[in-house]
């Protein structure tokens, strides 16, 4: 085994629950990096999907519940991957709202209230979601609702 090797995931982890989240449609998610993996490793994804969309999965998508608003102790990015506007996702930070369509990126600093949700769907396109947590572990926390 050569001195790098322990670093490159091969097989991931399937997880059936995402704290604050509802992607019930679209479990089991593959977590492709994270402590559990790779102990060294500064960064968690997790791989939501990306297929051919179908009506039946526009129609899902569109009526999936955005995530809780939550927040975390680390920096994160949503890598919004496929083909041009394959998925339009609605993005909440902090008290705004942005309509976001593949290929795309956001960052949010830590501390950041946010959540996500699919709006909008094009059939036949191939499209997904990779969030990437900045601390190799996936932990929300609430938002204070003042």
């Amino acid at each position: 085994m050569g001195t790098y090797e322990h670093l490159i995931v091969r097989k991931p982890i399937n997880v059936n629950e995402l704290p604050d989240h509802d992607f019930s449609q679209v479990i089991p998610y593959p977590v492709l990096m994270g402590k559990e993996l790779v102990p060294e490793a500064n960064a968690w994804a997790l791989y939501l999907y990306i297929k051919t969309i179908t009506q039946e999965m526009k129609d899902i998508a569109i009526k999936m519940d955005r995530a809780t608003p939550h927040k975390h102790d680390f920096d994160e990015m949503y890598l919004m991957i496929g083909d041009e506007k394959a998925i339009t996702f609605e993005v909440m930070l902090g008290d705004e709202t942005y309509q976001v369509a593949t290929p795309a990126a956001v960052y949010i600093p830590k501390g950041t209230p946010h959540a996500i949700r699919p709006v909008d769907a094009t059939v036949g396109a191939t499209g997904g979601l990779i969030p990437v947590c900045l601390n190799g572990e996936y932990i929300t926390l609430p938002v204070d609702k003042g």
